[in-house]
C-alpha cells in the first residue's frame, strides 16, 4: 500500500512540476508552417470543454487574409487556445496566450485535419498590432518565459520582437511566391 501511495504522489508531483518546451520558431518558420495568416480584431471568447481539456475560443473579425490566398479564408475565424475557464473549472497551460477582447493581432494558425484552429507555437504566432511614434503598423511579440529550444534541441532564450507590418508582410508574400 505504501508503494502505490508513493507511485500516486510522484505521478501527481511529476504533473504538477510539467510546464510546456516549445520550439523556437523563426518569422520564417512561421511562415511556412501555419495554414492562415490574419490581421484580425477580437471580438469575443468563451471558454469550453474539448474531452477533458478546456480551451478558450476567441472569435476573430479578419481584416486581412495572407494565407492562403486572399478570397479563400471567411472573414470571421474562431481560435482556439489550451487553458481557461469553463463550467467553473479552471485549467492553465504554461505558454498559452490571453488576447484581449478589442485587441487588434497577426496571427499565424495551424489547422490540421479534424482539428481546430490554434496559434501555431502556442504564444509564437500571436503579435499585437500597434504604431510606432511615426504612427507606422509595427507587430509586436513579448518574450516568452517558458522553455524554448532551437532546432539542434539546445536551450535558447526568447527575445521581445517588434517589427515593422510593412515588412512582415512583404516578407510574407515573397516566402509565399507572391508578389
Amino acid at each position: 500500500m505504501r508503494t502505490l501511495c508513493a507511485l500516486v504522489a510522484g505521478f501527481g508531483m511529476a504533473a504538477a512540476g510539467r510546464g510546456t518546451t516549445l520550439e523556437q520558431l523563426s518569422l520564417n518558420d512561421l511562415i511556412v508552417k501555419s495554414t492562415t495568416i490574419v490581421h484580425a480584431k477580437v471580438t469575443g471568447s468563451y471558454g469550453a470543454f474539448r474531452g477533458v481539456d478546456v480551451y478558450t475560443f476567441y472569435k476573430l473579425q479578419v481584416s486581412e487574409t495572407l494565407k492562403p490566398a486572399a478570397g479563400q479564408a471567411p472573414m470571421q475565424l474562431e481560435v482556439a487556445v489550451p487553458g481557461g475557464v469553463a463550467q467553473k473549472v479552471r485549467q492553465s497551460v504554461p505558454g498559452a496566450p490571453t488576447l484581449t477582447i478589442g485587441g487588434d493581432y497577426v496571427l499565424f494558425l495551424w489547422t490540421g485535419p479534424n482539428t481546430l484552429a490554434q496559434i501555431l507555437g502556442l504564444s509564437q504566432g500571436l503579435f499585437r498590432m500597434t504604431q510606432d511614434a511615426a504612427g507606422n503598423a509595427i507587430i509586436t511579440r513579448p518574450a516568452t518565459t517558458e522553455v524554448m529550444l532551437n532546432k539542434a534541441g539546445v536551450p535558447v532564450s526568447d527575445q521581445l520582437t517588434n517589427l515593422p507590418w510593412a515588412d512582415v508582410r512583404a516578407q510574407i508574400r515573397k516566402t509565399l511566391g507572391g508578389n
